[in-house]
């Protein structure tokens, strides 16, 4: 039903009825010849009290005056002392009347666009940088729960300061009159955060004096501790290539020789080629297999030290032609000086070549 109905003895319907249940009321009120509660019992079947109240319910199904919250409770008041936020300026604030910083013209600003409060900023910025101070192993995400925490009962604490330790609600109605006193939000808040505070802080300080402990026991770092895991590694990156040299030389075989100089000398720099009583050695048996007349054949998988050894040689006899061409050379220029003196001897210059 969207809207309440009565029955033809005049007892109001409830708004959860259905137009059966409604019909089903008014059918058993003709048969008894009165009012009744009609509410719905255990069995399914309508509840048949008479009722007095407004509601036209018994006093078991919702028609009772002390059923529903007395007038002027506050328990379904919503304070914000637990939200885990900083606070935005706001006429609900319990500082709003003593705030300097409260002006009439922030309440026309939307409130997700409101600034946050200054002093709640403040203090949190204030933490923050406290524990991050305290060393390099404090837990970035726990210290910013350890500084909201402290924000929190700090407006907790603002907020008992003006509330007070209870909160008392009085009621009266037509047949009663009440007045209960519990302990208030305020307070309730103070607890609950100051005791979650103290164990996340708890909780910090351990990890900071753990964190301290552990680089006290540890023997403080020179410049050849810093500087020998950098050699180490560059070691290893140096025995890698040097392998993959060696893998790549024995792959050549007998054409090894046709690298260029400048990687020859890089080889011989670091070992890569054998010392020249290895080349005497290898010479040697060449020429005992020689005079065998089974000369050795290099396997080009397995060895490279004869194409080394060929271009050695080559490198000799390119050497050798070089320095004979360059003597022959000077030997011409200096036979023709001697022709030159004797023709200006004679008088006359010597035709040219």
């Amino acid at each position: 039903m969207t809207e309440r109905m009565l029955t033809d003895h005049g007892t109001p319907g409830a708004k959860a009825w259905s137009l059966e249940w409604f019909e089903r009321v008014d059918a058993l009120e003709h048969e008894l010849g009165r009012r009744i509660c009609g509410g719905v019992c255990p069995d399914g079947t309508p509840c048949r009290r008479t009722s007095t109240h407004s509601s036209g319910r018994c006093s078991h199904h919702g028609g009772n005056h002390l059923t529903g919250a007395p007038k002027g409770n506050e328990n379904a008041r919503v304070h914000g002392l637990y939200s885990r936020r900083l606070q935005r300026c706001d006429a609900r604030c319990v500082m709003w009347g003593a705030c300097p910083f409260a002006e009439e013209d922030l309440l026309e600003i939307p409130l997700g666009n409101r600034p946050n409060c200054v002093y709640e900023q403040a203090e949190y910025d204030r933490l923050v940088w406290h524990y991050a101070g305290m060393g390099e192993a404090v837990d970035v995400h726990l210290a910013h729960t350890v500084a909201l925490l402290q924000v929190m009962v700090s407006r907790a604490a603002a907020a008992l300061s003006i509330e007070g330790f209870t909160d008392t609600t009085r009621a009266t109605g037509e047949q009663y009159s009440m007045e209960s006193s519990k302990i208030g939000a305020a307070l309730q808040a103070f607890l609950r955060l100051a005791r979650e505070h103290r164990q996340y802080r708890r909780d910090l300080l351990h990890e900071i004096a753990a964190a301290a402990e552990k680089t006290a026991n540890q023997k403080p770092l020179g410049l050849p501790d810093r500087m020998r895991p950098l050699l180490k590694k560059a070691e290893g990156v140096l025995e890698d290539n040097l392998a993959y040299q060696k893998r790549r030389l024995a792959a050549l075989g007998p054409i090894a020789f046709l690298i260029d100089d400048e990687n020859e000398r890089f080889y011989e720099t670091h070992g890569l080629y054998p010392a020249e009583e290895e080349w005497e050695k290898v010479d040697e048996d060449e020429d005992e297999d020689e005079e065998e007349g089974e000369p050795r054949r290099p396997d080009p998988s397995t060895d490279c030290t004869d194409g080394h050894r060929l271009k050695r040689e080559r490198d000799e006899e390119g050497e050798g032609e070089r320095n004979n061409a360059d003597k022959d050379q000077q030997d011409g220029r200096d036979e023709l000086s001697r022709d030159e003196q004797k023709a200006e001897e004679h008088g006359k210059m010597p035709l040219p070549p």
